[in-house]
């Protein structure tokens, strides 16, 4: 048998939200903890509730519009993503809180940059956690560099 999380949820208008009115949510972006009416609806569940954004209004509105400026002064979009090198559908990246281009990702890379907090000390954490052996992390980091040159 298997057990449903029991999830509360209010209503805006005619709109069924994932939570209690009263509860709060922290921003992922600035940090601040604010009310739920403060964020926007993300993505809809499959019980009809709508799962709230993790950035309030005021970060979304400032990260979509670094976005656009982005992609409007980012150079030709090329054939294959950036990091790995694979031909698939490719997205901006940037260095956040900024509008400096960094390059064409696929969403594979995309996200799993996004994941480990977009800075290098992220990827060698992760390096260091999938191999322990740092002469092994050393020797792969020289094969990788040598394949893109």
């Amino acid at each position: 048998k298997v057990r449903e999380k029991h999830y509360d949820f209010h209503f805006r208008g005619k709109i069924k939200i994932r939570g209690k009115e009263e509860d709060t949510q922290q921003c992922r972006e600035c940090k601040k903890i604010f009310p739920l009416l403060a964020f926007t609806t993300k993505y809809l569940r499959a019980d009809g509730a709508w799962i709230l954004h993790r950035h309030c209004r005021q970060c979304d509105s400032k990260i979509k519009s670094e976005r656009k400026i982005v992609k409007k002064n980012a150079p030709p979009q090329p054939e294959k993503c950036d990091c790995c090198h694979i031909i698939k559908r490719l997205t901006v990246d940037h260095i956040h809180g900024t509008i400096i281009f960094r390059g064409w990702l696929c969403s594979s890379c995309n996200a799993g940059i996004g994941h480990i907090e977009d800075n290098l000390e992220g990827v060698l954490r992760a390096a260091l956690y999938l191999e322990k052996d740092k002469s092994k992390i050393i020797e792969t980091l020289n094969k990788v560099k040598n394949e893109k040159t």
